[in-house]
């Protein structure tokens, strides 16, 4: 049976140089193609995750709520940080839900404990009994309780890239990951598109790869590469697309012909 982990970006959601701005008319577009794959692969399992773009980037800057919390202050920061998270999943949700699209949003403050901001326990049964049930589990980069700090945030891509491995471990599903963003893929040294990212690339476009421009608190391109290029070793494909393309997400997932760059372990 085929899962595929489906990440919807921040920067495509939102305008993350404008805070608090969601993009509802790409929420609909990117709905209206999880609609067409389920309707051409009924018995496709997928895992959605949002990006918290312009909303919970914000308070995390303001609060450091990545280096935990110890002040009233810093509490109520992490609280306001979840807060926002919440606030542009739910929205995100309402559109699924109007497509007639049976997701239900799973917080990681509820699946995920850290430790000195390294995971210490994860707890997928949630999202495992989700999937059984024929639901689509909706997650997002939030706050998670932290067992040295108090608190810190774990990313969508974390997050995805931690189910990812999770489930091509369980050995029940063949494991595809599909982030779909507000750019065409991921460039080289020459501003190209890379239309991969084997063993054999990786070290010479490396140094090519930078941060994000706007807020972000859990990096940018490189951050999300690398993560992505340790789990493709377990043999899990991922996709970094350009989400702006109509149909392009739907391509990926239907494996045929996308935009974006494919990272691989061959």
């Amino acid at each position: 049976m085929e899962l595929v982990l489906v990440k919807l970006g921040g920067s495509l959601i939102t305008d993350k140089d404008k805070p608090y701005t969601a993009r509802p008319d790409m929420m609909i577009q990117l709905v209206k193609q999880v609609s067409l794959i389920r309707h051409e692969n009924p018995n496709l399992k997928l895992i959605i995750g949002n990006g918290a773009g312009s909303f919970a980037h914000q308070s995390a800057k303001r609060y450091n709520t990545i280096d935990g919390f110890f002040s009233d202050v810093e509490k109520l920061g992490f609280c306001l940080v979840h807060q926002d998270a919440l606030d542009l999943n739910i929205l995100l949700a309402k559109f699924f839900l109007q497509a007639g699209l049976p997701v239900i949003s799973l917080p990681p403050l509820a699946l995920a404990v850290t430790q000195d901001k390294k995971l210490f326990t994860l707890d997928f049964s949630a999202i495992e009994n989700s999937l059984a049930a024929g639901l689509i589990p909706l997650v997002f980069g939030d706050v998670v309780l932290d067992k040295a700090i108090g608190g810190t945030i774990i990313s969508t891509d974390t997050l995805l890239a931690e189910l990812a491995k999770y489930f091509f471990i369980q050995g029940n599903f063949q494991v595809r990951l599909v982030n779909a963003g507000n750019y065409p893929g991921v460039r080289g040294q020459d501003g190209q598109v890379l239309s991969n990212i084997t063993p054999a690339n990786y070290p010479l476009i490396k140094a090519a790869l930078g941060q994000s421009e706007s807020v972000d608190v859990t990096g940018g391109m490189l951050t999300k590469v690398e993560e992505f290029f340790a789990i493709s070793s377990l043999g899990i494909d991922c996709w970094i697309i350009d989400g702006n393309i109509t149909g392009n997400l739907a391509r990926a997932v239907l494996k045929q012909p996308a935009q974006g760059t494919l990272i691989r372990a061959f």
